[in-house]
């Protein structure tokens, strides 16, 4: 792409004289590392589903047993003073601590679906480019230990029908 000429082909060194396809494709290393990288941030976003809805169900249970505790306290305090009524702010306090972990839930989940649809996205952009050429790949991915967040990702991949 130059700002002169527009979009130049780097076999021909011409702009583009085809309509969607190209016959003499070249996938140069930036498209392979794309490629790559594509791929390992949605297996990446795969490997924490287990972890995300463990941490859903759980942040979920205790928000519906926190919000139940504080409706029970209320009751208690409420029928404690020969139905007077008590107004008391710990029942609500209580209650509101079981909203946040009910939003920590939901947030968790909901994270892991937008980083789900935003990889799923972008692996599938690459891998249009690639069914319009008609280029299959296998892709061998190994994730190695993590070090303070950093993860070593082996990945190898072969380009079938180019």
């Amino acid at each position: 792409m130059t700002l002169k000429e527009g979009t130049i082909c780097e076999l021909t060194d011409r702009k583009p004289d085809f309509h969607r396809t190209c016959l003499n494709i070249s996938l140069n290393r930036k498209f392979e590392d794309k490629l790559k990288l594509a791929n390992v941030q949605y297996q990446k976003v795969l490997n924490t589903k287990v972890w995300t809805y463990a941490y859903f169900t759980t942040f979920l249970v205790l928000s519906i047993m926190v919000m139940g505790g504080a409706a029970y306290f209320a009751y208690y305090l409420f029928n404690l003073t020969d139905r007077v009524g008590v107004v008391s702010v710990a029942p609500v306090v209580i209650f509101a601590i079981g909203v946040a972990l009910l939003s920590m839930a939901f947030g968790a989940r909901n994270k892991y679906r937008q980083d789900l649809a935003a990889a799923l996205h972008n692996k599938e952009k690459i891998d249009q480019v690639l069914v319009l050429y008609n280029i299959d790949y296998q892709i061998d991915m190994k994730f190695g230990k993590n070090y303070h967040g950093t993860q070593d990702v082996y990945v190898d991949v072969k380009f079938k029908g180019r």
